[in-house]
């Protein structure tokens, strides 16, 4: 026969479906041939499934998390609420002297996970339903004029007046896909 594959390189559908082909009675031949995996592979999936319970588990690697579930959770919420709070500002509001304070990075990557990333928020003139209202009566009563009326009407420069918030921009947090929400 050709190549074999070992067990470790299975997907959890194909060792569940050897698991499934011997209890119906397949023989370790008849699965060897099915999956392309030595016999001693097969015994040695199945050996592990009865040892184990259920499917190999594979080992855990790496740092074990710093965060629990519930404070990974709170950190989306809160950035959910006011979505104007830096990672800084969060973990200023979230971590009490008494416990360990994650890193900054550690909270950026929380939120980064639940796809609350930084963003800029989109550009919007602060109207009011009044001036709305009153703008679009203008423009009505206006629609209808001629060229010649136009050219009466004296059109003066434009100047910005920052009335509300501030020149920089200010980074905020928001689901995808909520980018025109009036909240954010």
């Amino acid at each position: 026969m050709g190549f074999r594959r070992g067990i470790h390189n299975l997907t959890i559908q194909k060792q569940e479906a050897i698991v499934n082909g011997r209890a119906q009675g397949r023989t370790h031949l008849e699965l060897w041939k099915q999956f392309n995996i030595s016999e001693s592979g097969i015994s040695k999936l199945l050996n592990m499934w009865v040892d184990q319970g259920g499917l190999p588990k594979a080992p855990k690697t790496g740092r074990s998390r710093s965060t629990s579930r519930l404070f990974d959770r709170n950190v989306s919420l809160l950035s959910l609420v006011n979505p104007h709070l830096t990672a800084v500002d969060s973990a200023r509001e979230l971590c009490d002297p008494k416990n360990p304070k994650p890193s900054v990075r550690t909270i950026r990557r929380r939120l980064q996970a639940a796809g609350l990333n930084g963003r800029r928020p989109v550009k919007k003139p602060i109207i009011s339903t009044k001036n709305r209202k009153v703008q679009v009566e203008w423009a009505k009563a206006h629609k209808d004029w001629t060229k010649k009326e136009w050219e009466d009407v004296l059109w003066s420069d434009e100047s910005k007046y920052m009335l509300f918030g501030t020149d920089w921009i200010q980074w905020i947090r928001h689901p995808q896909g909520t980018r025109f929400d009036p909240k954010y």
